[in-house]
């Protein structure tokens, strides 16, 4: 009997899911991403004046009702539709400072990418690819990940995203969380209209279940009017973004230019996507195309609306280079060991951990800042330690911010929340910090005795105050100097 030769079978490899080389790829993503967002120093602009916002709201027992710490506008009946936010950076604020702050940047942070990671594997997109993808859009969106409201929405577009991309897929039992997403994105920020943006295109040009979508949908809607403020907070988000001082003075409501790495990989993935669509000839879905055409637009409108538009992007861009990738790289053998890829996995998660405030300093001589450079820590010591001086106080922009909290004690020119301010007293604001002609008339026109100019920002304020006879220095230091009207204005 002739025995024949035994045919040898290829060996499958083994599946991402079954040696979880895809958590390995991951964590990778999640250790460079969370550790910058761990590393980057707390900014005053949008965070301080919540914080006291949540204090107030603590100490009083109700949101309030008017403008309270400015005397432009002190009295001036306002809405705080960020309340929420408010009293969670005051708690965590209160309770463990800018690390607990950091912290909930971090979970933050991980809670988009995860959930967007889990967008780019229901499309089949391979690990690899998917990890390559969302680090090359996270680079760009790692200046939007700082201690500001918005923050807390982010999490809630990747969730929302991912349920309906699901559902395009044929599984709707996760459309319930539409509304729960919807009542938490409302009182946490005004952008809660990027959910319709959202929704709204897939009820139209997707392809799953519309009649259960379209009712998810008009419960998402129905919601949004479970918030103090009711019906008022649909008006006070347009009133926002149709805001004149939004408009002429917030950098991030106006279009984006080509300056800085960021906005390189900004543009650069802008040109490219056409360019490989051309060449590749790829069969996406009419619904992606849609996102990215509508938050493209709402991204080269405003800098503002760029981390909507990149997760449309990373979408588009893993569909466009998944099929190449395959047809590149072989499957290989490496990283299959399943124990030692869930131990690496581990270890780069707990990594960001060490770049965080109170950590880094105990290893890195020349670690960052907590604060930013804009946070005059020790001016405003300064002053809550020389209340004798008398009158209102004008200082940096910026600067105001951190006041807010830092010295409530004393009423300030202007704060962040800029609808609540006329265009004209943001161009007095701009013409007293460039030392025009008539900075002194300005500062008499507003009862103004007390002068906390930046040293980078306000060079010639400085030497104008300094050159004049009505005012005389009391405290500099490397950021910020104060001078004091000499005959005060009562």
């Amino acid at each position: 009997m002739v025995e024949l030769p035994q045919v040898q079978t290829p060996q499958a490899h083994p599946s991402s899911r079954a040696t979880y080389s895809w958590f390995l790829v991951l964590s990778f993503v999640l250790m460079f991403l969370l550790s910058i967002a761990a590393e980057l120093p707390l900014a005053p602009n949008d965070f301080f004046p919540y914080v006291r916002i949540g204090e107030e709201i603590v100490n009083t027992g109700a949101i309030p009702e008017t403008e309270f710490m400015t005397y432009t506008q002190f009295g001036k009946p306002v809405d705080y539709p960020y309340w929420l936010p408010s009293l969670i950076f005051f708690w965590l604020f209160k309770t463990g400072g800018a690390t607990l702050i950091s912290i909930l940047i971090v979970v933050l942070t991980a809670a988009f990418y995860v959930s967007l990671w889990y967008c780019l594997r229901e499309l089949n997109i391979h690990p690899l690819t998917a990890g390559f993808v969302l680090l090359l859009t996270g680079l760009y969106n790692a200046s939007f990940f700082v201690d500001r409201p918005q923050i807390l929405a982010f999490p809630l577009f990747s969730m929302a995203l991912l349920l309906l991309i699901r559902w395009q897929k044929g599984d709707n039992k996760w459309l319930w969380l539409l509304p729960v997403i919807s009542i938490f994105w409302i009182n946490f920020h005004g952008s809660f209209i990027v959910l319709f943006f959202l929704t709204i295109p897939a009820l139209i040009f997707g392809s799953g279940n519309r009649k259960r979508l379209f009712l998810f949908i008009v419960l998402a809607f129905l919601t949004t009017f479970i918030n103090p403020y009711g019906i008022n907070a649909w008006t006070d988000m347009f009133s926002v973004i149709n805001n004149e001082s939004n408009r002429m003075f917030s950098k991030e409501f106006q279009a984006p230019l080509n300056e800085g790495w960021q906005a390189n990989i900004f543009f650069a993935l802008i040109l490219l996507t056409p360019v490989l669509t051309a060449i590749l000839k790829p069969k996406i879905h009419f619904l992606y195309w849609v996102w990215f055409l509508g938050f493209g637009w709402m991204a080269l409108s405003g800098v503002r609306y760029g981390i909507w538009f990149m997760s449309a992007q990373a979408i588009i861009l893993a569909l466009l280079i998944d099929p190449v990738k395959e047809k590149i790289f072989k499957p290989s053998n490496r990283f299959q060991n399943r124990s030692m890829n869930i131990f690496l996995g581990i270890f780069m998660l707990i990594i960001p951990a060490a770049f965080l405030p109170g950590v880094r300093g105990l290893w890195w001589e020349k670690a960052p800042p907590v604060y930013s450079e804009t946070t005059p820590i020790k001016a405003a010591e300064y002053l809550k330690q020389n209340p004798q001086y008398p009158g209102e106080l004008w200082s940096d922009f910026e600067y105001s911010t951190y006041l807010t909290y830092a010295l409530p004690e004393r009423k300030l020119f202007m704060t962040n929340r800029m609808d609540d301010f006329p265009v004209e007293q943001y161009k007095d604001e701009r013409a007293i910090s460039a030392a025009r002609y008539d900075w002194q008339q300005l500062l008499d026109q507003y009862g103004v005795n007390l002068i906390m100019a930046s040293i980078d920002s306000q060079p010639e304020l400085i030497r104008a105050a300094t050159s004049s006879i009505a005012w005389y220095e009391v405290f500099r230091d490397e950021h910020a100097v104060i001078f004091v009207r000499l005959e005060p204005i009562e």
